[in-house]
């Protein structure tokens, strides 16, 4: 996935949405270095496979519930941005991009 479309997607999810696609966020999780290791039912459970230098993770393992298996609700957003530090990252790839 290229920079600038990670970008959009984390820009989307910090605007913390009622519900967001299952498969933007997986997109996330992956170039974030996590991988999908594991569904039961909902649950998704996600580890901490390849993580970026750059990147102070608050986890190394997230588990993402989804509604009908597509939607992730705003409370999971927010773990995810928390767990991924989305906010310093974005901030950091919008100054790289002014500059």
């Amino acid at each position: 996935m290229t920079t600038s479309s990670l970008f959009k997607r984390v820009e989307k999810l910090l605007r913390f949405p009622s519900d967001y696609d299952f498969d933007d966020l997986l997109k996330i999780l992956e170039a974030f270095g996590f991988e999908l290791v594991n569904r039961k039912g909902s649950h998704n459970i996600f580890v901490l496979k390849n993580p970026l230098p750059d990147v102070n993770y608050g986890s190394d393992q997230i588990t993402i519930p989804t509604v009908k298996g597509r939607r992730v609700k705003r409370g999971y957003l927010k773990r995810v941005a928390k767990t991924l530090n989305l906010e310093v990252w974005y901030e950091k790839q919008k100054l790289s991009k002014k500059g």
